[in-house]
C-alpha cells in the first residue's frame, strides 16, 4: 500500500496569474514563497525592457537563483572560517570529557 503524503493545496496569485500548488508544505509557507516570487517578478518586470511573461519569468529565476548562490556561497565562507575553531572546540571538549571520566 502507497504511502499517504499529507498535501497542502493553495490558490497563489503570481504576477496576476492564478495557480494552484500541492504541496507538503504548510499553506501559509507555500503563500509566501509565492508572494515573494510575485514581488520579484514585478520587480523585474519594472526594471526590464521586455514585457513578454516567459522572459520576465526567466529574468526573475535568474535573479532568486542568484541571490540564493550568493547566500549558500556567504554560507560556505562563514563555515570555512568558523569551521577549524568548532572543531578545535569539540576536539578539546572531547579530550576533556576523557579525562574528567577517568
Amino acid at each position: 500500500m502507497p504511502d499517504l503524503i499529507n498535501e497542502n493545496k493553495v490558490i497563489v496569485n503570481i504576477f496576476g496569474e492564478d495557480y494552484p500548488i500541492i504541496g507538503e508544505n504548510d499553506p501559509e509557507y507555500i503563500t509566501r514563497v509565492a508572494k515573494y516570487v510575485d514581488a520579484k517578478m514585478r520587480e523585474v518586470a519594472n526594471i526590464s525592457r521586455s514585457k513578454a511573461r516567459d522572459k520576465l519569468a526567466i529574468l526573475t529565476a535568474l535573479s532568486i537563483a542568484s541571490e540564493l548562490h550568493e547566500k549558500s556561497e556567504t554560507l560556505e565562507d562563514l563555515d570555512k572560517k568558523q569551521g577549524p575553531s568548532l572543531d578545535n572546540l569539540l576536539a578539546r571538549l572531547d579530550k576533556a570529557l576523557v579525562e574528567t571520566a577517568d
